[in-house]
Protein backbone atom coordinates (compact mmCIF):
# COMPACT_ATOMS: atom_id res chain seq x y z
CA UNK A 1 0.00 0.00 0.00
CA UNK A 2 1.40 3.40 -0.85
CA UNK A 3 2.23 6.06 1.96
CA UNK A 4 -0.39 8.42 3.36
CA UNK A 5 1.62 10.12 5.94
CA UNK A 6 3.98 9.38 8.14
CA UNK A 7 3.61 5.83 10.43
CA UNK A 8 3.81 6.59 14.16
CA UNK A 9 5.40 3.80 16.23
CA UNK A 10 4.59 4.09 20.06
CA UNK A 11 6.20 1.92 22.65
CA UNK A 12 3.88 0.46 25.68
CA UNK A 13 5.94 2.99 27.72
CA UNK A 14 5.08 6.14 25.79
CA UNK A 15 3.04 8.81 27.50
CA UNK A 16 0.62 7.97 24.12
CA UNK A 17 0.17 4.94 24.35
CA UNK A 18 -3.40 4.50 24.38
CA UNK A 19 -5.04 4.08 27.93
CA UNK A 20 -7.79 1.49 26.96
CA UNK A 21 -4.81 -1.23 25.74
CA UNK A 22 -2.40 -0.58 28.32
CA UNK A 23 -4.32 -2.50 31.11
CA UNK A 24 -4.73 -5.52 28.80
CA UNK A 25 -3.49 -8.85 30.07
CA UNK A 26 -1.24 -8.92 27.18
CA UNK A 27 -1.05 -5.15 25.77
CA UNK A 28 0.88 -5.00 22.40
CA UNK A 29 4.43 -3.55 23.07
CA UNK A 30 4.84 -1.67 20.38
CA UNK A 31 1.91 0.15 17.88
CA UNK A 32 2.30 1.26 14.45
CA UNK A 33 -0.60 3.84 13.68
CA UNK A 34 -1.39 5.42 10.84
CA UNK A 35 -4.08 8.35 10.84
CA UNK A 36 -5.78 10.28 13.89
CA UNK A 37 -3.88 9.37 16.96
CA UNK A 38 -6.28 11.21 19.03
CA UNK A 39 -8.89 8.64 18.13
CA UNK A 40 -7.99 5.86 20.05
CA UNK A 41 -8.50 7.64 23.76
CA UNK A 42 -12.19 8.48 22.10
CA UNK A 43 -15.23 6.54 22.96
CA UNK A 44 -15.62 3.59 20.34
CA UNK A 45 -17.31 1.01 19.40
CA UNK A 46 -16.52 -2.07 17.61
CA UNK A 47 -18.84 -3.52 15.11
CA UNK A 48 -17.87 -7.07 13.67
CA UNK A 49 -19.34 -9.98 12.02
CA UNK A 50 -18.90 -12.91 9.12
CA UNK A 51 -17.60 -11.88 6.02
CA UNK A 52 -20.63 -13.90 4.49
CA UNK A 53 -23.06 -11.40 4.94
CA UNK A 54 -26.62 -11.50 4.36
CA UNK A 55 -28.81 -8.62 2.91
CA UNK A 56 -30.61 -8.65 6.65
CA UNK A 57 -26.94 -8.30 8.12
CA UNK A 58 -25.56 -5.79 5.34
CA UNK A 59 -28.80 -3.46 6.33
CA UNK A 60 -28.53 -4.09 10.13
CA UNK A 61 -25.23 -3.28 9.76
CA UNK A 62 -25.16 0.08 8.26
CA UNK A 63 -28.54 0.61 10.64
CA UNK A 64 -26.07 0.47 13.51
CA UNK A 65 -23.16 1.71 12.14
CA UNK A 66 -25.27 5.22 11.60
CA UNK A 67 -27.34 5.03 15.21
CA UNK A 68 -23.43 4.89 16.98
CA UNK A 69 -21.95 7.78 14.72
CA UNK A 70 -24.84 9.84 15.60
CA UNK A 71 -24.35 9.46 19.26
CA UNK A 72 -20.93 10.54 19.24
CA UNK A 73 -19.11 6.84 19.08
CA UNK A 74 -15.81 5.84 16.77
CA UNK A 75 -16.76 2.83 15.04
CA UNK A 76 -13.66 -0.12 14.95
CA UNK A 77 -13.22 -2.74 13.44
CA UNK A 78 -10.72 -5.20 11.18
CA UNK A 79 -11.10 -4.41 7.59
CA UNK A 80 -11.94 -7.46 6.82
CA UNK A 81 -14.60 -8.63 3.94
CA UNK A 82 -18.07 -8.12 4.60
CA UNK A 83 -19.65 -6.72 8.25
CA UNK A 84 -16.19 -5.20 9.02
CA UNK A 85 -15.61 -3.02 5.72
CA UNK A 86 -19.46 -1.89 5.47
CA UNK A 87 -18.85 -0.69 9.18
CA UNK A 88 -15.84 0.67 8.08
CA UNK A 89 -17.42 2.36 4.72
CA UNK A 90 -20.28 3.64 6.51
CA UNK A 91 -19.05 5.37 9.26
CA UNK A 92 -16.94 7.59 6.44
CA UNK A 93 -19.73 7.75 4.46
CA UNK A 94 -21.86 10.09 7.17
CA UNK A 95 -18.74 11.82 8.18
CA UNK A 96 -18.35 9.69 11.12
CA UNK A 97 -14.69 8.17 12.75
CA UNK A 98 -13.34 4.45 12.40
CA UNK A 99 -10.52 2.48 13.44
CA UNK A 100 -9.33 -0.15 11.63
CA UNK A 101 -7.13 -3.24 13.22
CA UNK A 102 -5.01 -4.94 11.37
CA UNK A 103 -3.44 -8.61 10.98
CA UNK A 104 -0.30 -6.93 9.06
CA UNK A 105 1.89 -4.08 8.73
CA UNK A 106 0.73 -0.89 7.89
CA UNK A 107 2.29 -1.43 4.10
CA UNK A 108 0.59 -4.44 3.27
CA UNK A 109 -3.08 -4.76 1.98
CA UNK A 110 -5.01 -7.73 2.94
CA UNK A 111 -6.91 -7.96 1.73
CA UNK A 112 -5.88 -6.53 -1.27
CA UNK A 113 -9.58 -4.80 -2.64
CA UNK A 114 -9.49 -2.63 0.53
CA UNK A 115 -6.61 -1.11 -0.14
CA UNK A 116 -8.68 2.25 -0.97
CA UNK A 117 -10.55 1.33 2.02
CA UNK A 118 -7.52 1.33 3.95
CA UNK A 119 -6.12 4.26 2.68
CA UNK A 120 -9.23 6.46 3.01
CA UNK A 121 -9.71 5.05 7.13
CA UNK A 122 -6.19 6.37 6.95
CA UNK A 123 -6.65 9.71 6.01
CA UNK A 124 -10.09 10.11 7.75
CA UNK A 125 -9.81 7.86 11.06
CA UNK A 126 -7.03 5.62 11.89
CA UNK A 127 -5.20 2.41 11.01
CA UNK A 128 -3.36 0.56 13.72
CA UNK A 129 -1.61 -2.49 14.12
CA UNK A 130 1.25 -4.56 16.46
CA UNK A 131 2.85 -6.26 13.41
CA UNK A 132 5.71 -4.44 11.92
CA UNK A 133 6.16 -2.80 8.43
CA UNK A 134 6.24 -5.55 5.52
CA UNK A 135 4.48 -8.51 7.87
CA UNK A 136 2.18 -10.61 5.78
CA UNK A 137 -1.19 -11.78 6.63
CA UNK A 138 -0.87 -14.97 8.72
CA UNK A 139 -3.62 -17.45 9.72
CA UNK A 140 -2.83 -16.49 13.64
CA UNK A 141 -2.37 -13.01 13.15
CA UNK A 142 -6.17 -12.35 13.07
CA UNK A 143 -7.31 -13.57 16.54
CA UNK A 144 -4.12 -12.25 18.14
CA UNK A 145 -5.26 -8.87 16.73
CA UNK A 146 -8.97 -9.49 17.70
CA UNK A 147 -7.85 -8.74 21.50
CA UNK A 148 -6.85 -5.03 20.57
CA UNK A 149 -10.26 -4.34 18.95
CA UNK A 150 -12.13 -5.06 21.81
CA UNK A 151 -9.37 -3.07 23.95
CA UNK A 152 -10.04 -0.10 21.98
CA UNK A 153 -14.37 -0.41 22.60
CA UNK A 154 -16.50 0.00 25.55
CA UNK A 155 -18.27 -2.35 23.73
CA UNK A 156 -18.78 -4.93 21.10
CA UNK A 157 -21.64 -5.54 18.81
CA UNK A 158 -21.47 -8.65 16.94
CA UNK A 159 -24.41 -8.27 13.81
CA UNK A 160 -24.17 -11.74 12.34
CA UNK A 161 -21.90 -14.70 12.87
CA UNK A 162 -21.40 -18.46 12.02
CA UNK A 163 -21.03 -20.37 15.53
CA UNK A 164 -18.10 -21.17 15.12
CA UNK A 165 -16.13 -17.92 13.80
CA UNK A 166 -12.99 -15.70 14.41
CA UNK A 167 -15.75 -13.16 15.12
CA UNK A 168 -16.74 -14.63 18.73
CA UNK A 169 -12.92 -14.61 19.14
CA UNK A 170 -13.43 -10.77 19.66
CA UNK A 171 -16.49 -11.38 21.46
CA UNK A 172 -14.78 -13.36 24.08
CA UNK A 173 -11.89 -11.53 24.30
CA UNK A 174 -14.35 -8.34 25.18
CA UNK A 175 -15.96 -10.62 28.11
CA UNK A 176 -12.41 -11.32 29.31
CA UNK A 177 -12.25 -7.58 29.32
CA UNK A 178 -14.92 -7.22 31.15
CA UNK A 179 -17.00 -5.37 28.47
CA UNK A 180 -20.36 -5.22 27.13
CA UNK A 181 -21.20 -7.69 24.15
CA UNK A 182 -24.40 -7.14 22.20
CA UNK A 183 -25.69 -9.29 19.54
CA UNK A 184 -28.32 -8.79 16.88
CA UNK A 185 -30.61 -11.63 16.03
CA UNK A 186 -31.63 -12.74 12.88
CA UNK A 187 -33.27 -15.12 10.94
CA UNK A 188 -33.36 -18.68 13.30
CA UNK A 189 -32.25 -20.87 9.66
CA UNK A 190 -29.64 -18.88 8.95
CA UNK A 191 -26.35 -20.19 9.50
CA UNK A 192 -25.12 -16.84 10.21
CA UNK A 193 -27.61 -16.25 12.72
CA UNK A 194 -26.00 -18.93 15.02
CA UNK A 195 -23.17 -17.10 16.72
CA UNK A 196 -25.65 -13.91 17.42
CA UNK A 197 -28.10 -16.32 19.21
CA UNK A 198 -25.71 -18.35 21.16
CA UNK A 199 -24.05 -15.56 22.44
CA UNK A 200 -27.84 -14.28 23.28
CA UNK A 201 -28.17 -17.23 25.38
CA UNK A 202 -24.61 -17.13 27.39
CA UNK A 203 -25.34 -13.65 28.04
CA UNK A 204 -24.74 -11.04 25.43
CA UNK A 205 -27.28 -8.33 25.46
CA UNK A 206 -30.07 -8.47 22.52
CA UNK A 207 -29.81 -5.33 20.66
CA UNK A 208 -32.32 -4.41 18.26
CA UNK A 209 -31.36 -0.77 17.85
CA UNK A 210 -29.06 1.92 18.94
CA UNK A 211 -30.91 2.27 21.93
CA UNK A 212 -31.03 -0.65 23.04
CA UNK A 213 -26.86 -0.39 23.34
CA UNK A 214 -27.23 2.97 24.41
CA UNK A 215 -29.62 2.43 27.45
CA UNK A 216 -27.42 -0.79 28.49
CA UNK A 217 -24.17 1.35 28.96
CA UNK A 218 -26.19 3.75 30.58
CA UNK A 219 -27.55 1.85 33.47
CA UNK A 220 -24.48 -0.95 33.68
CA UNK A 221 -21.32 1.63 33.06
CA UNK A 222 -23.10 5.09 33.54
CA UNK A 223 -22.38 5.92 30.03
CA UNK A 224 -24.61 9.18 29.02
CA UNK A 225 -27.01 8.60 26.98
CA UNK A 226 -26.85 11.02 24.03
CA UNK A 227 -29.78 14.07 24.61
CA UNK A 228 -31.53 13.60 21.17
CA UNK A 229 -31.50 9.74 21.99
CA UNK A 230 -32.47 9.88 25.84
CA UNK A 231 -35.98 11.88 24.54
CA UNK A 232 -36.52 9.40 21.84
CA UNK A 233 -37.02 6.87 23.91
CA UNK A 234 -38.91 8.45 26.78
CA UNK A 235 -42.16 6.87 25.60
CA UNK A 236 -44.25 10.76 27.61
CA UNK A 237 -41.58 12.96 25.69
CA UNK A 238 -41.98 10.32 22.42
CA UNK A 239 -45.80 10.93 22.93
CA UNK A 240 -45.84 14.32 23.15
CA UNK A 241 -43.82 14.84 19.70
CA UNK A 242 -46.22 12.44 18.17
CA UNK A 243 -48.80 15.29 18.74
CA UNK A 244 -46.88 17.50 16.19
CA UNK A 245 -48.47 17.61 12.34
CA UNK A 246 -45.80 19.65 10.93
CA UNK A 247 -43.10 18.21 8.52
CA UNK A 248 -39.68 17.54 10.57
CA UNK A 249 -37.05 20.11 10.73
CA UNK A 250 -34.87 17.35 9.08
CA UNK A 251 -32.44 16.88 6.07
CA UNK A 252 -33.88 16.99 2.39
CA UNK A 253 -33.45 13.28 2.41
CA UNK A 254 -35.19 12.46 5.62
CA UNK A 255 -37.73 14.86 4.37
CA UNK A 256 -38.65 13.15 1.28
CA UNK A 257 -38.56 9.39 3.05
CA UNK A 258 -41.29 12.04 5.39
CA UNK A 259 -42.99 12.54 2.44
CA UNK A 260 -42.74 8.86 1.49
CA UNK A 261 -44.14 7.02 4.46
CA UNK A 262 -47.51 9.87 4.46
CA UNK A 263 -48.68 6.64 2.31
CA UNK A 264 -48.58 3.98 4.77
CA UNK A 265 -45.24 1.92 6.07
CA UNK A 266 -43.21 0.90 3.09
CA UNK A 267 -40.01 -2.13 3.38
CA UNK A 268 -36.48 -0.54 3.33
CA UNK A 269 -36.05 -1.63 -0.13
CA UNK A 270 -38.57 -0.51 -1.81
CA UNK A 271 -38.01 2.76 -0.03
CA UNK A 272 -34.52 3.06 -1.20
CA UNK A 273 -35.56 2.30 -4.64
CA UNK A 274 -38.39 4.47 -4.91
CA UNK A 275 -36.61 7.50 -3.46
CA UNK A 276 -33.36 6.37 -5.29
CA UNK A 277 -31.35 6.17 -2.37
CA UNK A 278 -28.23 4.31 -1.27
CA UNK A 279 -28.10 2.26 1.07
CA UNK A 280 -25.85 4.49 3.73
CA UNK A 281 -27.85 8.10 3.15
CA UNK A 282 -31.07 6.06 3.28
CA UNK A 283 -30.26 4.54 6.68
CA UNK A 284 -28.86 8.44 7.94
CA UNK A 285 -31.84 10.02 6.81
CA UNK A 286 -34.14 7.09 8.88
CA UNK A 287 -32.07 7.54 11.81
CA UNK A 288 -32.43 11.16 11.93
CA UNK A 289 -36.26 10.28 11.67
CA UNK A 290 -35.97 7.97 14.79
CA UNK A 291 -33.99 10.08 16.55
CA UNK A 292 -36.88 12.83 16.44
CA UNK A 293 -39.75 9.87 17.60
CA UNK A 294 -40.85 10.59 14.13
CA UNK A 295 -40.40 6.93 12.23
CA UNK A 296 -41.17 3.90 13.68
CA UNK A 297 -39.31 0.92 12.67
CA UNK A 298 -41.27 -2.45 12.27
CA UNK A 299 -40.31 -6.07 11.29
CA UNK A 300 -39.33 -6.96 7.50
CA UNK A 301 -37.84 -4.09 8.35
CA UNK A 302 -40.59 -1.92 7.40
CA UNK A 303 -40.84 1.78 8.46
CA UNK A 304 -43.76 3.84 9.22
CA UNK A 305 -44.72 7.57 10.36
CA UNK A 306 -44.83 7.47 14.28
CA UNK A 307 -48.28 8.73 14.49
CA UNK A 308 -49.47 5.36 12.69
CA UNK A 309 -48.61 3.79 15.80
CA UNK A 310 -49.50 6.34 18.31
CA UNK A 311 -51.90 4.33 20.36
CA UNK A 312 -49.45 1.79 21.03
CA UNK A 313 -47.42 4.14 23.10
CA UNK A 314 -49.83 6.40 24.70
CA UNK A 315 -51.56 5.46 28.02
CA UNK A 316 -53.79 2.78 28.04
CA UNK A 317 -57.39 4.17 29.80
CA UNK A 318 -56.81 1.50 33.01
Amino acid sequence: MSDISAPLTIELEDPDYPTALRDLPQPPPTLYIRGCLELLERPAIAVIGTRAHSVYGRDAAVSFVVGLVRAGYVIVSGLARGIDAIAHRTALDVGGHTVAVLGTGLDVAYPAEHEDLARAVAERGCLVTEFPAGTPPRKYHFPQRNRIIAGLSRAVLVVEAAERSGTLITANYALEEGKEIFAVPGPIHNATSRGCHRLIQDGAALATSVADILQVLQSRTGEPLPAPLAAGIDPEVLAGQLQQESEPEASALAQRVWARLGEGAVELEALGASLAAAPAPLAAALVELELAGLVQKLPGPRYVRAQAIRPLIVDSPD
